[in-house]
């Protein structure tokens, strides 16, 4: 789940994989990651990096970043828990069959408010290439009132099958609607069944403690709860080369079963390894940081320090097809930016 964070660092746990939440305490037990993967033959060099015209919006793009990340969104409803708005079934690039869930008389007119619903999913499809969302089977739309939880993604009953899911009100912003997207985006690439093999025991009682433990000891490579990553994907190997170092002691916190105590904890974390991290939510777990990275990686310029938060948004220079993948991303990004 993308969150908009002020101050401390907002509830990271919903029992949703709203951008990859599960119980706080569940994330991944493993003590001590196995013997590192090879890294890649693929070095990073000049012949990697995009020609800087790429796209003649990136610096707009930039900007929509930074306004996300500083916007606070008021008006609306004021809401103690989220509602599920309406699912759509996913036909390609159609959504169709809606079904509304009960809802309380003040969110009514956002539920049937077919013309947004289909901005949003417009959005969505215009800036994701057909062939990288061919996961998603369900669109959602929600709402918890505004700046709160943006976006999410999950598993259907199917593993293989993935819901995208973003909050109404938020969606009607364009720099958290567009960074949510690709922000959500990054969870589809890296935890799909071509990056990640199924735990099945794990996926059919995703809060049993003792099941995870059990799978995650058989797993040689990073552990999530939805399942083995596979020894080159993309989360394995970013895991592999910045996580060893911080991960046990980001376990003790993740630990942690009060949300409060949890939410300070790890707002000291990024604070202690603030150079590591492109952002405070990228610290809440190892596949929070890939997405948030990438997300990074897909906004903002080559970087040109040596911060290891910057190495995370170099790592993905180092794939020829993501970098191919960000060109196609900022060429759709640039035709919805919003004309001045």
């Amino acid at each position: 789940m993308k969150k908009n964070i002020t101050g401390i660092l907002v509830a990271v746990a919903i029992l949703t994989l709203a951008c990859l939440c599960f119980p706080a305490n569940i994330n991944s037990y493993r003590s001590t990651p196995a013997a590192a993967p090879p890294r890649r033959s693929i070095p990073f060099t000049s012949a990697t990096i995009p020609a800087p015209s790429v796209s003649a919006c990136a610096q707009d793009l930039e900007q929509v970043l930074k306004e996300s990340e500083d916007a606070i969104i008021t008006g609306g409803p004021r809401l103690t828990k989220d509602y599920t708005l309406v699912t759509y079934k996913v036909d390609g690039d159609t959504i169709k069959d809606p079904v509304y869930d009960t809802v309380p008389v003040n969110l009514e007119n956002y539920q049937h408010n077919t013309l947004a619903h289909q901005k949003i999913w417009d959005f969505f499809t215009g800036v994701i290439p057909v062939d990288q969302r061919t996961m998603v089977a369900d669109f959602v739309l929600y709402t918890d009132g505004a700046s709160e939880s943006l976006g999410a993604v999950q598993q259907t009953d199917d593993p293989q099958d993935w819901m995208f899911e973003m909050d109404l009100i938020d969606g009607g912003n364009f720099p958290d609607l567009a960074t949510t997207v690709i922000h959500e985006f990054a969870h589809l690439l890296t935890l799909n069944d071509s990056q990640v093999t199924t735990d099945f025991p794990v996926f059919e009682a995703f809060d049993n403690h003792q099941i995870f433990d059990r799978e995650a000891a058989l797993c040689l490579n990073y552990f999530i709860q939805e399942g083995c990553s596979n020894p080159d994907s993309y989360l394995n190997t970013f895991f592999y080369r910045f996580w060893p170092d911080i991960f046990a002691e980001w376990q003790a916190i993740n630990a942690e079963t009060d949300q409060d105590l949890l939410d300070q904890a790890l707002s000291h974390f990024y604070q202690k390894y603030t150079g590591q991290f492109v952002s405070e939510y990228a610290a809440t777990s190892p596949s929070e940081d890939v997405a948030e990275s990438f997300m990074y990686f897909i906004f903002v310029p080559i970087p040109t320090s040596t911060t290891i938060a910057d190495q995370k948004i170099l790592f993905f220079y180092e794939y020829p097809e993501l970098v191919a993948l960000r060109g196609r991303i900022l060429d759709h990004l640039c035709l919805f930016l919003p004309k001045p």
